[in-house]
């Protein structure tokens, strides 16, 4: 055996000379082995956690320049902190190839605290996505946000700092960007335990970044654009930002958009968030007040759907937030009617199932174009508006055209808050107000006494019989207004700021209302009173003659089954006639006659012979067989509807059914000739629009062009079966035609074969003066319901502002130092000056010759300069208002 090995002492102690890397000086050591390898495992195991400390800072930081743009991202300084890089990839920058010509790369606009690449710092490769940078920096913001909320009050209204005398702990260094300057590496004071950006808020600045930002926007600069946006909402972000650019003499890039956006975002959030404290102090219910409360005198609506507000499936998939407002009913809430419709009509759109004129001349009741739909996730927008222009309500049309169902989720928003008696105007109201009644709302509608009409300008697209029962000129109590409120909304779309410029004309708007209706009724009762007593009538006759047309025209309006029998009869007896004339034709010739000639010496007749001989015999086999196919549905025709005696030609039911074949044709002509001048009257008015822009206009043009020329068309068809009818119609040039203003004109022309040209109603002068007579009619209901609202308007005045003094008396004995009180002070000073205007209104209609409401004699304080004392209006609004208008009035007339 051999020799033992002695085994090495672990508790034998060693001398070692040490350098300590914090104090650089050298000490001498004597521990045993086991001692060292704690201690160095020790060491290692700080060393970790430090670097992983030092990683997840530079993570945070390498975001924060992440979203104060990509161009920062090399210029993190991550102070004295030695990283192990082996964890990060040295990514070459690419900006160099994005240099734009004629422009330095870095400018003096949104750099940061460095500027240049630092030896040895390496640039993260960000693996998260889109989405995810976005959530991140919401978070971040979302925390914040109610101390933001607080800074901004506190720099908005000059409160007093009560940290004046403490000590400043830290200070960072920003680039200040402004509407006309610009600053760099401006110091901002940060006190302990104080967020960067409510630092930034308390000098008036807002930053890009919410963890560390290195670049800040002056707040007037934002709130500039706020406004700017406001008036006109094509001016988007990438142009001001160029504005910017050049006002600083710097170049562009898509970071800086970028950068604005963000700051731009946050600031109307922080808006928001003022707006709705400021509504909790009032008592305004933000789920209710726009229906129940922005208008303060409505109970007229109108709903429409428009194609213009179209959004991309693929636009804004990075960011899946939600945005909230007081406006929109959510996606949610519109697909609870979905099929509704379907399951309380027997599975059929009551909407899709009218077949009559009125939805075919309108395209509202049309299917959107299905290659459209799979490009576009929000098709447009359905809105519904009070009769003073107010926005209500708006759905997102999403990946279809104007459904039943953003109607009905509107109507029934409209219910649940206004409750009864309100009536609402659309371009196809027959139509949908059989979808409301067939509907899961349908008895709430009915119990709260709903009315949906058809807008007056709309209206003269439905048919005759139509129009009697739904258009407003013809309907108890809603005065003159014509309810296509949403077509000058649409018209003016890239105004942002469209209630806030309606609310301010709401007592210009009774005032105009007021006198148009005195100066009809002045007009028009003249007129009246004369031909009465010519023609010896009274006002009476006008409702007769009104009812008798509406009965007449439901009486012809469906043809009797025994008259669509008979022409179905006829027509297959004329076809029987002619298959059988053709029959005989075939068979008129006995034999065929053949030459020697027409024989060859081996095989019989030749080629040419033997053709002739086939295709005689395929004529015959084919006459032969559609007469036999006629005559058997001659036979099973005549089987089905008991007819045991066949029709000659001479039959006294034979002769009558053809003269009404024939007229049946006339009527489909007139019918075609009345859609085209509806959609020439249409494109017309399209092209006067205000807003319609130049490639619209040149393609209405052509349009227009190529209608005219359908219309001479039709006329000329027309004009050659006037003479054919009994009694015989007037022939009418293309003049006369396209200045058609009312399709009863052309009823007239489709019936006459019952002696309607003899009834009262349908002389000219007579038509003409009872439209008269309505109008004066609805112009006294319009003076009786602008005396109620010029009431609830003067009571709402006064309502306000002392509702919003107690508010702030209240505030007052709670916190004398409340933020919110400046704040409503603010706002009482603003809605003031409006209900000063309102008041100056009202004094000139409590002045009018004609007035017949109530007089409320107030104290105005004039808070505007005397050199502006202009109402306010859009010059531009009020001319195509009046344009409307103007041809509102001829079509009534």
């Amino acid at each position: 055996m051999g020799p033992t090995r002695k085994r090495m002492s672990t508790s034998s102690r060693v001398t070692m000379t040490l350098l300590d890397s914090s104090s650089m000086t050298v000490r001498t050591t004597r521990s045993s082995l086991t001692q060292i390898r704690q201690q160095w495992l020790l060491r290692a195991d700080q060393e970790r956690h430090a670097r992983e400390k030092a990683r997840h800072m530079q993570e945070l930081l390498a975001e924060a320049q992440l979203e104060a743009g990509r161009e920062n991202i090399d210029s993190v300084d991550f102070g004295e902190n030695t990283f192990d890089t082996s964890d990060y990839v040295d990514v070459p920058d690419d900006d160099d190839t994005d240099e734009p010509v004629g422009g330095p790369l870095l400018s003096e606009f949104f750099k940061t605290f460095s500027q240049e690449r630092q030896p040895g710092v390496y640039r993260r490769v960000d693996v998260r996505t889109r989405a995810q940078r976005h959530q991140r920096a919401y978070n971040a913001w979302k925390d914040q946000m109610p101390t933001l909320v607080d800074a901004y009050l506190a720099w908005k209204h000059n409160a007093p700092s009560d940290d004046g005398n403490t000590v400043v702990p830290n200070i960072f260094h920003v680039d200040i960007v402004g509407i006309a300057d610009f600053e760099r590496a401006v110091a901002i004071q940060q006190h302990t335990d104080e967020l960067a950006n409510t630092a930034l808020l308390r000098v008036g600045l807002i930053g890009c970044s919410p963890l560390q930002p290195s670049i800040a926007i002056r707040i007037e600069c934002l709130e500039l654009y706020h406004q700017l946006r406001r008036r006109q909402s094509s001016l988007s972000i990438q142009a001001i930002t160029k504005v910017l650019c050049a006002l600083h003499n710097v170049t562009y890039f898509r970071q800086r958009r970028e950068q604005f956006s963000n700051a731009f975002d946050i600031y109307l959030q922080i808006l928001g968030q003022v707006r709705s404290r400021v509504n909790r102090l009032l008592g305004r219910d933000p789920d209710q007040w726009q229906l129940n409360g922005a208008c303060p005198s409505s109970r007229l609506h109108a709903m429409d759907g428009n194609f213009s507000a179209k959004r991309l499936d693929s636009s804004g998939s990075a960011d899946p937030r939600i945005f909230r407002s007081r406006y929109f009913i959510s996606e949610a809430q519109v697909d609870q009617f979905k099929a509704d419709v379907q399951r309380h009509s027997g599975g059929r759109s009551v909407a899709d199932s009218t077949t009559g004129a009125c939805t075919e001349n309108w395209t509202a009741a049309k299917s959107f174009e299905e290659n459209k739909i799979t490009v576009f996730d929000q098709t447009g927008i359905f809105l519904l508006a009070c009769r003073h222009g107010i926005i209500e309500v708006v759905s997102e049309m999403k990946r279809s055209g104007e459904l039943a169902k953003y109607g009905l989720a509107i109507v029934d928003r409209l219910l649940d808050v206004c409750g009864a008696d309100q009536a609402i105007g659309h371009d196809i109201a027959c139509s949908s107000r059989k979808t409301i009644a067939s509907s899961s709302i349908g008895a709430k509608a009915a119990e709260l006494k709903l009315q949906v009409v058809v807008n007056a300008f709309h209206g003269f697209s439905h048919d005759r019989r139509c129009q009697l029962r739904n258009h407003p000129l013809y309907l108890n109590g809603l005065g003159l207004e014509d309810l296509e409120t949403c077509e000058r909304i649409f018209a003016s779309s890239n105004s942002a700021a469209w209630d806030v410029d309606r609310y301010t004309e709401l007592s210009a708007f009774l005032y105009n209302n007021y006198v148009q209706a005195l100066q009809i009724i002045k007009t028009n009762m003249p007129l009246l009173d004369e031909f009465k007593r010519v023609q010896n009538i009274t006002d009476l006759d006008f409702v007769n003659w009104q009812n008798e047309e509406y009965e007449y025209l439901s009486q012809v309006a469906v043809e009797p089954a025994s008259d669509a029998v008979a022409v179905a009869y006829v027509e297959q007896l004329e076809k029987l006639r002619f298959a059988e004339e053709n029959y005989g034709n075939a068979t008129s010739i006995p034999f065929l006659t053949y030459t020697p000639a027409n024989f060859t010496n081996t095989s019989g007749l030749n080629s040419n012979a033997r053709n002739t001989s086939k295709a005689f015999e395929t004529d015959y086999a084919s006459v032969l067989r559609k007469y036999e196919l006629q005559l058997n549905v001659v036979e099973n025709f005549e089987q089905r509807h008991g007819i045991r005696e066949r029709w000659t030609p001479h039959h006294p039911d034979y002769v009558k059914a053809a003269q009404y074949s024939q007229e049946r044709q006339f009527i489909r002509l007139v019918e075609e000739l009345e859609g085209l001048v509806v959609r020439r009257l249409f494109e017309m008015s399209k092209a006067n629009l205000a807003g319609t822009g130049y490639k619209m206009r040149k393609y209405i043009s052509k349009a227009i062009t190529r209608r005219s020329a359908a219309i001479r068309t039709a006329l000329d068809r027309y004009n050659k079966l006037v003479p054919l009818q009994d009694p015989p119609r007037p022939i009418l040039d293309y003049s006369e035609v396209v200045g058609y203003a009312c399709l009863g004109e052309f009823s007239l022309l489709k019936h006459s074969r019952h002696q309607i040209l003899t009834k009262p109603w349908s002389v000219s002068a007579n038509c003409e003066m009872a439209a008269k007579y309505f109008k004066l009619v609805r112009s006294h209901e319009e003076i009786v319901r602008l005396n109620v609202e010029i009431k609830c308007l003067q009571s709402w005045v006064e309502h306000e502002d002392r509702s919003i003094l107690n508010a702030i008396d209240s505030l007052l004995a709670d916190d004398a130092e409340a933020l919110l009180v400046a704040e409503l002070k603010e706002f009482h000073a603003k809605r003031h000056c409006i209900n000063t205007n309102y008041r100056k209104h009202l004094q000139k209609i409590y002045a009018l010759e004609g007035y017949t409401g109530e007089r409320v004699q107030t104290i105005v304080h004039s808070t505007v300069p005397d050199g502006d004392k202009d109402d306010g209006q859009d010059d531009e609004v009020n001319e195509e208002a009046v344009r409307l208008e103007d041809l509102v009035s001829h079509l009534t007339l």
